[in-house]
């Protein structure tokens, strides 16, 4: 707008105030000037403000300058109001407000459609956008007709909402939804379906055969259930589903042959046979490495399950048994487990002695070889000192401490120890004695003819003793020569019986005595 300058000039008699200028002014929100202004103004001089567009002034819009200085600015500018842009029937406004720059839109009730504009703007003026839309009712026109199937009812036009059913032809299936219904856009929804030929073909699977469900022809929804000759595990889904497309869904498993692991045994070997894969029925036969044995069995076949049967076996270190000599004591070596190659040597304890090797090695068949010894007591032979007779004491086996005590008989004297101990190296010790023939004594001649004359003399001596005997025995009384005898043979050793002269001697005494 126009700015005013207005110049006041006074003078006082002689006297003159020369005014300040004023800088440009400064005015309130939503107001300001409509041409340039220049850097100064003379004091007096008034400036008008204009509210801006959109704005109604309230209060004085000038303000003057006085000696540098502008009075308060009076004037304030409000935004303008458009109002109420009336009414739509079946629709709603929507306002952002009502004054300059707010906007307003327009939308219709469900089931109506608009015709003109939606949006509009409060302006200077009023409201922006032309007239006001019109709500008019939905109306859809007749959905297009099914090749292959119909629908119903059927009309020229059909209001909001309103639904049509479809339906295909025998032998036809539908392909999308058989309701549509006339949306807010004039248009039904959804879109109609299609009327198609369902027919999957036979799920042939490799190495697959059916196992329930549906037989052909498969149409839509046929539903199989299908599984894996033995030997083979299915990968996939085992039931399946004819769709629309005429496919199987989720899609035609494959069996795959049922292959078990390469098998491994610790400390063993594989003999010659299956390789890998191992399919079902294949065969693997281990051997243990050289000091191990095998527990389980042997051979091992791939079964329908992917597993090996009866089981894997496993192979264990060769084993003996901690050896156990009776009257042995095992000297430092080895100790258990004792595996293959392993040694003990034994020693028999005192008294004992050996029979066998005293080392022993673990063979590959767990046994102990050559062959556990044996500690069999140390026995002494039994004594035997001519002219001598045992006392009562130990009989054989003459084990090691046995004692024997020995007498000479009658007419002979001992040379040594009387009592022997048998001893660890299986003698008698201090040593045997001795019996020799007491002085005076006459030993009875020696026979120097030839055998048959020392035959028939000990024949004839006996024969003669005898018949002493048996007359001693008639005229002193058989219980007196009897007795006689008994008492005569007490010196004589247990094992020894008198000679044919002794026993002549003992008949001649007998009957000398008795007669």
């Amino acid at each position: 707008m126009d700015v005013t300058y207005v110049l006041l000039l006074s003078s006082l008699g002689l006297a003159q105030v020369i005014a300040q200028d004023c800088r440009v002014p400064v005015g309130g929100n939503n107001m300001g000037f409509k041409d340039d202004l220049p850097q100064t103004f003379p004091n007096g001089t008034k400036v008008i403000f204009e509210c801006n567009v959109g704005y109604m002034p309230a209060g004085s819009p000038s303000i003057t300058c006085t000696n540098g200085t502008w009075s308060p600015v009076k004037l304030t500018c409000e935004r303008k109001s458009c109002g109420s842009a009336g009414e739509v029937e079946n629709g709603d406004l929507n306002y952002e407000g009502t004054e300059f720059g707010d906007k307003l839109v327009v939308t219709c009730k469900t089931g109506y459609i608009m015709v003109g504009n939606s949006q509009f703007t409060c302006g200077k003026d009023g409201w922006l956008g032309g007239r006001l839309p019109v709500c008019e009712a939905v109306a859809c026109d007749a959905p297009p007709m099914l090749t292959n199937g119909d629908f119903s009812p059927v009309r020229d036009s059909y209001n909001y909402l309103e639904v049509v059913q479809y339906k295909c032809q025998k032998d036809y299936t539908m392909n999308g939804s058989s309701l549509s219904s006339c949306s807010k856009d004039g248009k039904f929804q959804p879109a109609p379906p299609t009327c198609i030929v369902v027919q999957c073909k036979d799920p042939d699977v490799t190495n697959g055969e059916w196992m329930s469900g549906s037989r052909p022809p498969y149409k839509y929804k046929s539903a199989v259930t299908l599984q894996c000759i033995p030997g083979y595990n299915m990968n996939g889904a085992q039931t399946q589903r004819c769709e629309l497309n005429s496919q199987w869904a989720p899609g035609l498993p494959t069996c795959e042959p049922v292959l078990c692991e390469d098998p491994d045994v610790k400390n063993a070997a594989k003999e010659e046979g299956s390789k890998p894969p191992y399919k079902v029925k294949s065969t693997v036969t281990f051997s243990c490495v050289s000091g191990y044995t095998m527990t389980g069995t042997r051979t091992q076949t791939c079964g329908l399950n992917g597993q090996w049967a009866p089981g894997l076996p496993t192979c264990a270190p060769v084993l003996c048994e901690d050896p156990d000599v009776k009257n042995a004591a095992k000297e430092e070596g080895s100790k258990p487990p004792y595996k293959v190659k392993s040694t003990v040597t034994f020693s028999c304890v005192s008294g004992y002695t050996m029979t066998g090797t005293r080392t022993q090695t673990c063979g590959l068949n767990g046994q102990w070889a050559p062959g556990l010894p044996t500690c069999e007591p140390v026995l002494c032979e039994d004594p035997d000192v001519k002219n001598a007779a045992k006392e009562e004491g130990s009989k054989p086996p003459y084990k090691v401490k046995s004692t024997v005590t020995f007498s000479c008989v009658s007419g002979y004297t001992m040379t040594g120890t009387r009592t022997q101990t048998c001893g660890l190296n299986g003698q008698w010790a201090p040593g045997l004695p001795t019996c020799a023939r007491d002085s005076g004594t006459v030993d009875p001649p020696e026979n120097k003819g030839n055998g048959m004359a020392i035959g028939l003399g000990l024949g004839l001596t006996v024969l003669i003793g005898s018949v002493l005997t048996v007359l001693g025995c008639y005229f002193c009384g058989v219980p007196a020569c009897i007795k006689e005898k008994k008492r005569s043979r007490r010196g004589f050793p247990v094992n020894a019986a008198p000679s044919a002269d002794e026993e002549v001697a003992l008949s001649v005494r007998c009957a000398a005595r008795y007669t």
